[in-house]
């Protein structure tokens, strides 16, 4: 049996986002777009109930947030992932709610109480509903707004702050927002696509600047880094200009990060025209019909090794209801990881996805992701679930035992 050492001090934890476990986020965006009538016929068009779609109290975290942080310390978690949002930090343009920065004060001592390391992550797909009504990053101008709200967060936050997470994903807000128009604002534009692509690229390099005034603490974006294949020849160069899309914000704005955060989960056969192709691979898929092809991750951070930057996965999960595959996506994720930094690649951590179950945006609460399963018809009662436990012996013992791959 080979013994896999990760390095010295290697952080090891979960990540959670506000939105989604948090609950009544009221004064969001995509809150107002989860009850809207539009959101409402369409999925009764598909023989959905509407009401299974809310994320209401979510996983009640804005209350237990200490429970689930004590739970991710009894995991041998020595880090953690999260969001603050800001549409409770300023439900009203211009007016800041010191009860929102006094709780998520709160909410970091805790997390530092129970020892773990902070990922604060500022922004995660929501807006506050008044920022989006003005018509939220399609317009240049709108970026004031958000390096207002970045300034008071940072000078308040960051002394409980390890490490800030400025966009979670852009390429995936804008890819999902605009270019397939599935999430709120729903605008199925080519063209608005790269100007949101553009102007989020301007808005993390505005926030940088803001924050740099501020904090000595290290500053980068969680990217979703895609490993995409081509099913055929002529499928080949859709694979290309896919790639220059998914990574335009990350390679406009790599520059600027003191650390890479990846968000990785899977990867793509793509057809001619962009559309996702029939694998031939003959991949175990998650519940959700995610291919698992934990190769990609070494491929992925391979391609990040150019940069010279320290890398930290922010983001690697699965939903597997029954937990019968979530042991074993981890542990090969971590041999392909592993791999990876043996071959020079300075990834510093891994943030599995996620602590707990949660409200998957536009899924509701069917995918379970979580480490930890929320029981939804037993008061949200958190049970630990097995793959949290041998993910545990890792985090305390900082290496793998393997009998072969």
């Amino acid at each position: 049996m080979q013994k896999l050492k990760f390095p010295k001090g290697f952080l090891w934890g979960a990540a959670t986002s506000a939105h989604q476990i948090e609950g009544n986020n009221t004064n969001s965006d995509w809150w107002a777009w989860e009850h809207s009538q539009k959101r409402a016929m369409q999925l009764e068009s598909q023989g959905k109930n509407p009401a299974d779609y809310y994320s209401r109290e979510a996983c009640d975290s804005y209350h237990r947030f200490d429970e689930d942080f004590a739970l991710a310390e009894h995991l041998n978690h020595n880090a953690t992932r999260l969001g603050i949002e800001w549409a409770r930090i300023e439900p009203k343009e211009g007016h800041f709610s010191e009860e929102a920065l006094d709780h998520y004060e709160k909410v970091l001592q805790s997390a530092k109480f129970h020892g773990l390391k902070t990922f604060v992550t500022l922004h995660h797909y929501t807006n506050p509903l008044w920022f989006a009504k003005r018509g939220g990053f399609e317009k240049k101008a709108n970026a004031r707004y958000f390096h207002r709200y970045v300034e008071k967060a940072v000078k308040r936050l960051d002394q409980y702050t390890d490490f800030w997470v400025v966009l979670n994903e852009p390429e995936e807000m804008v890819s999902l927002s605009y270019w397939l128009g599935i999430w709120p604002p729903q605008k199925k534009s080519l063209i608005t696509s790269f100007l949101m692509a553009k102007n989020l690229k301007l808005v993390f390099e505005g926030s940088v600047k803001v924050m740099r005034q501020i904090t000595n603490k290290p500053i980068g974006m969680a990217c979703n880094l895609h490993d995409l294949r081509s099913s055929d020849l002529l499928s080949s160069l859709t694979v290309y200009f896919r790639q220059k899309f998914n990574r335009f914000i990350f390679e406009h704005s790599v520059g600027w990060c003191d650390f890479i955060g990846l968000n990785y989960y899977f990867h793509h056969h793509v057809g001619l025209f962009g559309n996702r192709a029939h694998s031939h691979s003959h991949h175990s898929e998650s519940d959700l019909g995610w291919g698992i092809h934990p190769e990609g991750l070494e491929w992925v951070l391979l391609s990040l090794k150019k940069y010279g930057k320290p890398v930290y996965i922010t983001e690697n999960g699965l939903a597997d209801a029954k937990d019968h595959k979530r042991e074993k996506f981890i542990k090969d994720h971590l041999y392909y990881m592993h791999r990876a930094i043996q071959k020079g690649v300075d990834v510093r951590g891994y943030l599995h996805w996620s602590l707990i179950d949660n409200f998957e945006w536009d899924k509701g609460f069917a995918p379970r992701f979580g480490l930890i399963e929320i029981d939804r018809e037993d008061l949200l009662r958190r049970k630990v679930r097995y793959s949290a436990i041998k993910y545990a012996e890792i985090c305390k013992n900082n290496y793998m035992q393997i009998d072969h791959y």
